[in-house]
């Protein structure tokens, strides 16, 4: 780059060298007003990476997410069977609710349940695609589930009204009737 820069137009050349000081500048200044070297380090990651934030797992996995990306888009990062069975979380040992945005180096523990399934409100709180798609298949597939499950019940109810038992009616008889 440098070679680059020697061989191009001077001002081009000069524009970069006025950035690269500007931004060192900026840095001397940030590290003169940090309290102490943990806030220096912090003030420089948000410099250097703006729109990312980096969190860790409880086992020390580094996660990387979009900045104002939720407990929900962790627990999506990490699997998505983690995110359709989240219920809470905490943040450094502390708990808080799932719409909670992540910070820069906070440590990030999922809580799950068996019987947790996702909500449509979360789709107000997730910003990465692995979040949203993931919410929204599983509504989907739930939605389908749910048609089916309802369908089949009432099938058996009126077949019980009828006094004749699912099991009893051929397979070839009920695809008969399902096509006509």
């Amino acid at each position: 780059a440098a070679h680059w820069i020697y061989k191009s137009d001077d001002d081009i050349g000069d524009k970069f060298q006025d950035r690269a000081n500007e931004w060192l500048r900026d840095l001397l200044e940030i590290q003169q007003t940090a309290g102490d070297s943990l806030e220096f380090i912090d003030n420089l990651k948000i410099d250097l990476f703006p729109q990312e934030v980096f969190v860790f797992t409880p086992k020390g996995k580094i996660i990387k997410l979009p900045r104002g990306a939720s407990i929900i888009d962790f627990a999506y990062a990490v699997h998505t069977d983690i995110g359709n069975a989240c219920v809470s979380a905490r943040i450094d040992r502390k708990l808080v609710p799932l719409q909670t945005k992540l910070e820069n180096g906070v440590t990030v523990e999922i809580i799950t349940a068996i019987w947790a399934r996702p909500n449509p409100l979360w789709l107000n709180y997730v910003i990465t695609a692995k979040a949203r798609s993931g919410i929204r298949n599983y509504l989907k597939n739930f939605k389908q589930q749910e048609a089916i499950s309802l369908g089949y019940r009432l099938l058996e109810k009126d077949l019980q009204n009828m006094q004749v038992e699912l099991d009893s009616i051929p397979a070839a008889r009920i695809d008969e009737l399902l096509n006509s």
